[in-house]
């Protein structure tokens, strides 16, 4: 019995850990910044910073399946989809964390407000 042994993908891991960062930076920090831009013939437009985070993913995804076949594909989405249910949910864990009650939060606290 000849078995072809399993193709190694050289740039597979980077691509798929470069898509799952797209994701997690589009969803933090892309839907916390609100930016203006005036431009000429439309006016002020108000857009947010996800903006040019999430297209990229478009991009990563049509490289997956391209290169690495629709099968791979799949498995990037629903690593980057439990990336984000991961996220969404240790953020929910971090905000309802009672705040700590020592002298120190009294000096912090004030830096992050």
């Amino acid at each position: 019995m000849n078995a072809t042994p399993p193709r190694h993908f050289k740039y597979y891991d980077l691509i798929m850990a470069a898509f799952v960062c797209v994701l997690l930076c589009s969803n933090l920090i892309g839907a916390a910044k609100q930016a203006q831009m005036t431009l000429p013939f439309f006016g002020t437009v108000t857009y947010g910073a996800d903006l040019f985070f999430f297209p990229i993913s478009y991009i990563f995804g049509d490289i997956l399946t391209e290169v690495y076949g629709y099968g791979r594909d799949r498995r990037v989405v629903w690593a980057g989809f439990g990336a984000l249910l991961f996220s969404v949910f240790m953020a929910y864990v971090v905000v309802h964390q009672p705040p700590a009650d020592t002298p120190f939060m009294a000096v912090y606290q004030p830096q992050l407000e």
